[in-house]
């Protein structure tokens, strides 16, 4: 979904906060899943500050101004990914305000 939507404004940023997701075990992991996008890490505070649940994976889409527009709780198909995604890349990109 990176590549095909990159052009439009599209960008992918995964996060984790378990312990156990090392910087090897994170590369490893993208290897094995041909993922081709960018995994941060963080303390687990972080998943709390955002009501998030041990282990269970949890997806925020945001707009081109870092609002969060949508929440998907659990494992979540392309397809609803898309649904959802589609209508904010149609929205017109913000400019810069005059003074």
């Amino acid at each position: 979904m990176q590549r095909d939507l990159a052009a439009r404004g599209f960008s992918i940023v995964g996060a984790t906060v378990s312990p156990a997701d090392t910087p090897d075990a994170i590369r490893s992991f993208q290897k094995d899943i041909k993922q081709d996008y960018v995994i941060i890490r963080g303390a687990e505070e972080i998943g709390a500050k955002f009501g998030n649940g041990p282990g269970l994976p949890v997806s925020y889409l945001l707009d081109r101004q870092g609002r969060i527009r949508q929440k998907f709780i659990g494992q979540t198909s392309r397809e609803r990914f898309e649904a959802a995604l589609k209508p904010l890349l149609d929205e017109s990109p913000p400019t810069a305000k005059k003074n």
